[in-house]
């Protein structure tokens, strides 16, 4: 049975890639300062992540490579914008609040970066 969603003709059969959905333990330490830990894993699922564009910026002292991702999987309400998306051992990380598509709670969109650092240098 195909379910068949208007963003980008996306099917429930097209979310083929497994993605983890990381957020940092917050913690507090002995003088009570908030301090981020490492990122643990919040949920695990299925999606469509499609590489939407890049940008490769050469500045005078700076070069910037970074890949940008559009994500899709099923209506979830539970990301946080500042939560990283694990995915074929990238590091990817939100360019803005995931979106339910169209208000349908069908699909959550999330738009991601990947910053690649090294790249061009020998």
């Amino acid at each position: 049975m195909r379910n068949i969603g208007s963003i980008m003709n996306t099917s429930i059969d097209d979310l083929s890639e497994r993605i983890s959905i990381m957020r940092r333990a917050e913690t507090v330490d002995d003088d009570g300062n908030p301090v981020q830990g490492n990122p643990e894993t919040v949920r695990e699922c299925w999606a469509k992540v499609l590489p939407s564009g890049s940008l490769i910026r050469d500045g005078y002292s700076e070069t910037v490579n970074q890949v940008n991702y559009r994500i899709v999987i099923r209506y979830y309400t539970g990301i946080k914008p500042d939560d990283l998306i694990m995915w074929k051992g990238k590091k990817l990380t939100m360019t803005a609040p995931p979106y339910d598509a169209e208000s349908r709670h069908v699909w959550t969109v999330l738009e991601c970066k990947e910053l690649i650092e090294d790249a061009g240098r020998s």
